[in-house]
């Protein structure tokens, strides 16, 4: 059974913005917010020569956290009212100290889930410090993240910040009404658009130049 990822995310470029999601979170009833932690994130979005991943709408990356690798990949879809649905797969790496190691591992088991592991290349790059905090709201288990990001692309560098909450466990129905006072207590704008797709327009954009 496919892994389904349901999140909501808010623009929080504008200042002290994090400040006002967590006030917020904090003042929705029954909340409760556990201690923050603090991840070191770096994630390589990759591609094949022949653009598959690109053709079929998926990304694809490996994630570095603090010296654990996994490769992920994501269905894409357009961001709706803040709110993403999609699917997403994980696959550890054990054993894997850099991204060389990475590569040459997938490149090793060619094929994962029908994708192509061969021959991948470097899209961009996002280097994230994420400030994270569990969130229980009535029978729903979710993560907060606060991310203090980088696009590195086409050798240069564009510094953002975003907010997302993701449903762990519960109904969606509550999920999202936790959403709504989130954003209705904070005055943050929903994400139009996620960090995946600002960095794909930004490597449209310098790419040929």
């Amino acid at each position: 059974m496919p892994n389904i990822e349901t999140e909501f995310k808010w623009e929080s470029n504008s200042p002290r913005a994090f400040a006002k999601v967590l006030s917020a979170v904090l003042q929705v009833p029954s909340v409760r917010l556990s201690a923050p932690r603090v991840l070191h994130i770096c994630d390589t979005y990759l591609d094949t020569p022949e653009r598959f991943f690109e053709q079929n709408k998926i990304a694809f990356r490996v994630r570095n956290t603090d010296g654990k690798w996994e490769a992920t990949y994501k269905t894409r879809t357009e961001v709706t009212n803040g709110r993403a649905v999609r699917r997403e797969e994980s696959l550890p790496l054990p054993g894997i100290k850099n991204l060389a190691q990475a590569l040459a591992f997938l490149a090793d088991k060619k094929v994962w889930e029908h994708l192509p592991l061969t021959g991948l290349k470097m899209l961009f790059a996002l280097r994230n410090k994420r400030t994270s905090y569990d969130i229980l709201f009535n029978g729903v288990e979710a993560e907060l993240s606060l991310d203090n990001f980088m696009i590195c692309v086409c050798g240069r560098r564009v510094l953002m910040k975003e907010a997302e909450l993701e449903l762990k466990k519960g109904l969606p129905d509550t999920f999202d009404g936790l959403a709504r006072q989130i954003t209705q207590v904070s005055g943050l704008a929903y994400a139009r658009v996620s960090k995946v797709k600002t960095a794909l327009a930004l490597l449209a954009l310098w790419g040929n130049k």
